[in-house]
C-alpha cells in the first residue's frame, strides 16, 4: 500500500519496538520527537499486557492523546504482537527493516547498532511518516501464506536432493542419466529404490531385472523399454567398481527422503486446496489462461486480500518488478532494470507464471511479441518478459478487484475499477 503518514496531534505518542525472541526494547516518543520513556518487556502475554499499560497516553501524562505502535516484521514474532494490538483496537504500522538500516546508516554514518537505537529509529520513522502501512492478514490468507511457504520449502528440498542424486550417479552409473534426464520420473525412482549397482544389474537377465524393479513402482507405471536401456548400459558402464555399494546405498536413502518429501507435499497441497476454496479471489485468478494451481496459490499467499490495494501498480511495486529509472549526465532513461525491492518470492511466482502464460495466454503472448518486434526501441527478450510480468499482475488485480472472469478480448485497460 502507499505510505500512510501518521498525522499526530500534540498529545499523541509513538511507541517504537525492537522485537526479539525473548525480550523487546520499547522507546516512546512524543509528537515533537522527545523521548518520554524507554523500557524492556518479555515476549509473553504478561509482557504485552505490561506494554499496553505502560504506554497508555494517560499513564504518560498525555491526556486526550492516542498512541501508534511501530515495529519491524521480525520472523513470526511480530504476528503475535500485531494480533494482540488488532484485538485491542490499537493502531500499528510495520516498518521495513531495510528502511531502518538505510536511515540509521545515513543519520549516524557509522555501523553501530543497538536494540535501543533501533527502537528509537523505528519510532522516528513512524513519527515522520516514512513507513508503509502493513497489517496482519486475516485467517484464510495468513494460513495460505504459511502453507505455501511450507510447500515451497519442501519443493526446494526435493530439488536439492535431486541434484545430489545426479552428482552421485556420475560416480555410480553415469549412463543412467542418458535414460532419464529427469530423475523424479517414476521409472528412475523405481530403479534407484532397488539399490542395485551396475554390476548387479548386469548379472541379472532383463526379466529378472524387471521383476526386481516392479515391487518399487509405488503404484506408478514403469516403461519396460526404459528398463531395457538401463540393463543394456549396465555392462558397459565406465564407473569405477570400487565403492559402488556405498554410493548405491546413499542414493537409495536419498530417494527414500524424496519419497517422504513428495508425500508431505501431497498433504500440504490438499490443505492449500481447501484454503483456496475459502478465498473468493482464487476462482477469478483461475480464469486467466496460463495460471495453474501453484501460480494461483503463490500469488494469493504473497498478495493477500486484494481489498487493501487501490491500483495494480501497487502489486508491481510489491513484487519489485517496477522499472528503476537511472538518469546521470547525458544518459537519460537507459537500462531501466527491475528495482528488485519487493518480495523475491512473489517475483519467482510471477516469473514462472508468465513463462506459462507466454505459451497459453494469447493476450500476454501478443504483448510480448509487440515489445520485441516494434520498430522504435524494441526490447530484448528478458526486458519484454519483465514487462509481461507487470502486465500479468495488472490483469490479476483487475479480475480480483472487479470479481470478474478474465476475457481475452476484454478492454481491461479502460474498465479497471479503482478500489476505495
Amino acid at each position: 500500500m502507499p505510505d500512510a503518514r501518521c498525522r499526530l496531534e500534540q498529545d499523541d505518542v509513538v511507541i517504537g519496538l525492537d522485537l526479539a525472541s525473548r525480550e523487546h526494547q520499547v522507546v516512546v516518543l512524543s509528537a515533537d520527537g522527545r523521548r518520554l520513556t524507554r523500557f524492556k518487556i518479555p515476549h509473553s502475554k504478561a509482557g504485552l499486557e505490561e506494554l499496553l499499560r505502560r504506554t497508555a497516553p494517560v499513564a504518560l501524562g498525555r491526556w486526550g492523546g492516542r498512541r501508534v505502535f511501530a515495529f519491524e516484521a521480525t520472523g513470526h514474532v511480530w504476528e503475535a504482537l500485531a494480533y494482540v494490538l488488532r484485538t485491542q483496537g490499537e493502531q500499528y504500522v510495520v516498518v521495513n527493516p531495510f528502511t531502518t538500516f538505510r536511515v540509521r546508516e545515513a543519520r549516524q554514518l557509522i555501523r553501530e547498532k543497538t536494540d535501543r537505537t533501533d527502537a528509537e529509529q523505528i519510532a522516528e520513522l513512524c513519527r515522520t511518516g516514512l513507513v508503509t502501512r502493513t497489517q496482519l492478514e486475516t485467517r484464510p490468507y495468513l494460513a495460505l501464506r504459511r502453507a505455501w511457504g511450507e510447500y515451497r520449502r519442501l519443493r526446494e528440498e526435493r530439488a536439492r536432493l535431486k541434484v545430489l542424486i545426479a552428482h552421485q550417479l556420475y560416480g555410480l552409473f553415469p549412463e543412467f542419466l542418458r535414460v532419464w534426464a529427469d530423475l523424479l520420473q517414476p521409472g528412475a525412482l523405481a530403479v534407484l529404490r532397488t539399490g542395485l549397482t551396475p554390476l548387479k544389474i548386469a548379472a541379472l537377465s532383463l526379466t529378472q531385472f524387471v521383476a526386481a524393479v516392479r515391487p518399487h513402482q509405488a503404484g506408478r507405471r514403469v516403461w519396460r523399454f526404459k528398463l531395457a536401456q538401463v540393463h543394456r548400459y549396465a555392462p558397459q558402464t565406465v564407473a569405477c567398481p570400487d565403492g559402488l555399494e556405498a554410493l548405491a546405498s546413499e542414493v537409495q536413502r536419498a530417494v527414500a527422503r524424496i519419497d517422504a518429501l513428495t508425500a508431505q507435499m501431497t498433504v500440504v497441497a490438499a490443505e492449500i486446496d481447501m484454503l483456496l476454496t475459502e478465498i473468493d479471489e482464487a476462482r477469478y485468478l483461475r480464469t486467466i489462461p496460463g495460471l495453474g494451481w501453484a501460480s494461483v496459490a503463490g500469488l494469493l499467499a504473497h498478495v493477500g486480500a486484494i481489498g487493501k490495494y487501490r491500483h495494480g501498480r501497487q502489486l508491481i511495486k510489491l513484487a519489485g518488478t517496477n522499472p528503476s529509472r537511472r538518469d546521470t549526465g547525458l544518459t537519460v532513461g537507459r537500462n531501466q532494470a527491475m528495482s528488485r525491492r519487493g518480495r523475491a518470492g512473489l517475483r519467482e511466482v510471477v516469473y514462472l507464471a508468465t513463462l506459462s502464460c507466454l505459451q497459453h495466454n494469447r493476450r500476454i503472448r501478443a504483448h510480448y511479441d509487440r515489445l520485441i518486434q516494434r520498430a522504435h526501441r524494441p526490447l530484448t527478450k528478458m526486458q519484454a518478459l519483465g514487462a509481461c510480468m507487470n502486465k500479468l499482475l495488472l490483469y490479476a488485480f483487475a479480475v480480483m478487484s472487479r470479481q470478474q472472469a478474465f476475457q481475452i478480448d476484454h478492454d481491461w485497460q479502460h474498465t479497471v475499477q479503482h478500489v476505495a
